[in-house]
């Protein structure tokens, strides 16, 4: 066996050779297939409504790479080392008659646009005959846009409830800062780190992922100065740890600095040294976030705000920050409890850490890719599970005179579904991200970057997010009962 130096091999070559981006079943459908000629593939959300984000970027990273030989020849020798044949002739095609490049065209939704349940948001299709495997070819490698596209969805939801909250009590713009990304360390990957981090700062501020600074260089994100457990163990004296921390923040120019209180002894802290603590800071112009990172956080944030309330002397300068086992859902909960408990909800915020995005897998969303069309007739799954069924042909997709989302045919949608208020011919909402053009052999593709970062995050924010799920044209819905009544026993 030759030595495999790491210029070859590792996570930095991933992407080195795309035609590794399969899945190995992949190999043989070019030949389990009658025929290839033309294919149309649909990739679906089946289980919930989303936000899109992420699959742009995605398709930039594979098809931006041009088909060599020595690929091919790779490729092959792995291919006949796990036992399968490689099919060489349809990848040799795609350099002699497409320049290396895929020859695919693929259509999505713009990014950032909300999608209902069941929505065909990218349409995939070859543009020379003879590639329709190459369809699906990528279909792994595309269906990992599942993650940025549901941890946008969830910083969204997060960006709502804070705007409702904040209009419930009439606080100011700083209460949009009460969630901080605390899941740089959490995660699986730095691939996550990036997808998780890039998304939160599309509608979120506060954050510790200083690495999603320079993907995301027109994102209004803030952080603090903070202390750490192996900050406060290097004092003798815990509290002259403390005022050191507040001193060195006003002396850096600074105005807040986190304290972690939980070192020793938490209680200690809120009924000792808070108080005497916050009066140092205030006198030097700082602000004092507590964090308590273990026992009952909520108990510990509860005494402090009754401990500064009661006070003489009004205390200013103190908040609280929760970052121990919270998720959105832990948020709405902590609120409410805070809430009950007579504590103003610009008082505490929440570090979100692994509950950002531990629970995402492809199941949360339902992604899905589905065949449309195939060996000259459009094609379908229809499945004992109706969540699972798909979309036949070619389509588009529109907005009603609702501002409802449709699939209808391509460019064939009947004036009276698409607007029951005044009749307009609508625009197909696809947008043409990738394609390779067979006369010239050249490819047109949209190219993820700021701009495009920053129209997503446009989007989303305007987006109406009331419609779950997608609604078919009558011309679809007849031909999902023609499969139904050609294909399965009872009608």
């Amino acid at each position: 066996m030759r030595f495999i130096p790491l210029s070859e091999i590792g996570l930095r070559n991933l992407r080195r050779n795309i035609i590794l981006l399969t899945d190995a079943y992949n190999l043989s459908h070019q030949r389990l297939k009658v025929n290839t000629d033309w294919e149309v593939s649909h990739m679906y959300n089946r289980s919930k409504p989303m936000i899109l984000f992420g699959l742009l970027e995605i398709v930039n990273n594979i098809l931006e790479t041009r088909i060599t030989m020595e690929m091919i020849d790779e490729a092959e020798f792995h291919a006949n080392r796990m036992g399968l044949k490689f099919p060489r002739e349809i990848w040799e095609r795609v350099i002699t008659e497409c320049n290396g490049y895929i020859p695919l065209e693929i259509q999505t939704l713009p990014e950032g646009t909300w999608i209902p349940v069941g929505t065909p948001f990218a349409q995939i299709r070859n543009t020379v005959e003879g590639f329709g495997e190459m369809v699906t070819w990528f279909e792994g490698e595309l269906m990992h846009a599942y993650f940025p596209s549901t941890t946008a969805t969830q910083a969204l939801r997060m960006r709502r409830y804070l705007e409702q909250k904040k209009r419930q009590y009439d606080y100011d713009d700083s209460f949009m800062l009460r969630l901080h990304s605390f899941g740089f360390r959490g995660h699986r990957s730095l691939e996550d780190a990036y997808w998780a981090g890039i998304s939160w700062n599309l509608f979120l501020y506060g954050t510790d992922d200083f690495h999603t600074a320079v993907h995301t260089p027109s994102a209004n994100i803030v952080s603090i100065a903070a202390l750490a457990h192996k900050v406060t163990q290097q004092f003798d004296n815990e509290y002259e740890g403390y005022k050191h921390a507040v001193k060195a923040t006003a002396d850096a120019g600074e105005k807040i600095v986190a304290i972690v209180i939980d070192t020793y002894d938490a209680y200690r802290f809120l009924d000792e040294y808070l108080l005497p603590l916050a009066k140092y800071a205030a006198g030097l112009g700082v602000h004092i976030v507590i964090r308590p990172d273990s026992g009952d956080t909520w108990e510990q944030v509860v005494i402090a705000y009754k401990n500064i309330s009661r006070h003489f002397i009004k205390i200013t300068n103190v908040s609280a920050i929760i970052g121990e086992g919270m998720d959105f859902e832990n948020v709405k909960k902590a609120d409410a409890y805070f809430e009950q408990h007579g504590v103003p909800l610009n008082f505490v915020s929440y570090g979100v850490g692994g509950g950002f995005y531990n629970y995402t897998n492809r199941d949360t969303l339902g992604w899905a890719m589905k065949t449309a069309y195939s060996n000259g007739k459009d094609r379908m799954k229809f499945s004992e599970n109706p969540i699972k069924r798909s979309i036949p042909g070619i389509v588009g997709l529109y907005r009603n005179g609702y501002g409802d989302l449709v699939v209808g045919k391509e460019e064939h949608i009947p004036k009276e579904e698409i607007d029951a208020v005044q009749f307009k011919i609508p625009a197909n909402l696809y947008r043409t991200i990738y394609r390779f053009d067979p006369d010239s052999k050249t490819v047109a593709m949209v190219e993820y970057n700021n701009q495009e970062w920053l129209d997503t995050q446009e989007r989303a924010l305007a987006a109406n997010t009331e419609q779950a799920n997608i609604y078919l044209t009558e011309e679809i819905r007849e031909e999902i009962g023609e499969f139904q009544k050609r294909y399965r026993n009872r009608v």
